[in-house]
């Protein structure tokens, strides 16, 4: 059998035991240090990213229960939480105008069913093909600029 790589606390995180998605969601918080809630759906949450890959970058995080797998989520959650990614990028488009929206499942670093929603613009570094993601992340955006996009999703979010 070959050696473990993953990191044990991941293995401790995806049985849910300490699921920092978890912690935030049953806190009801509406920000922490990565983002700001801008819409509360029927089965998930989606954030704006404090450190933007581009222009309105969010996670949308499934809140129902810690659920670290799409397969393990009912019909009923698993088609609540697809509307609630929608309705993120139709906030996202409505008021970023991307000329494509890109959608990453992976929970790699977290296992909790979350999506992070990238907006692609024609300017974008890699037109076609996925932006190049740097781990230590972009800067993050000034307070002032940050909460003006945060209350432009919100009322796009509340239609």
């Amino acid at each position: 059998m070959s050696e473990q790589t993953w990191p044990e606390q991941w293995f401790t995180w995806r049985d849910g035991d300490g699921c920092p998605m978890c912690g935030l969601i049953r806190q009801g918080a509406d920000e922490d240090e990565w983002g700001a809630r801008y819409l509360a759906g029927e089965a998930a949450d989606a954030y704006l990213q404090r450190r933007p890959f581009s222009a309105g970058y969010s996670v949308v995080m499934f809140r129902g229960r810690h659920v670290a797998d799409p397969i393990d989520l009912t019909d009923d959650e698993l088609a609540g939480y697809w509307r609630d990614v929608r309705a993120a990028g139709r906030a996202i488009r409505a008021v970023f105008g991307p000329c494509h929206l890109n959608y990453q499942l992976l929970g790699n670093s977290v296992p909790h069913v979350h999506t992070h929603v990238i907006p692609r613009y024609p300017d974008d570094p890699a037109p076609g093909r996925p932006l190049p993601v740097a781990w230590e992340g972009p800067p993050a955006l000034d307070g002032e600029e940050f909460a003006r996009q945060l209350a432009r999703l919100r009322a796009a979010a509340a239609g």
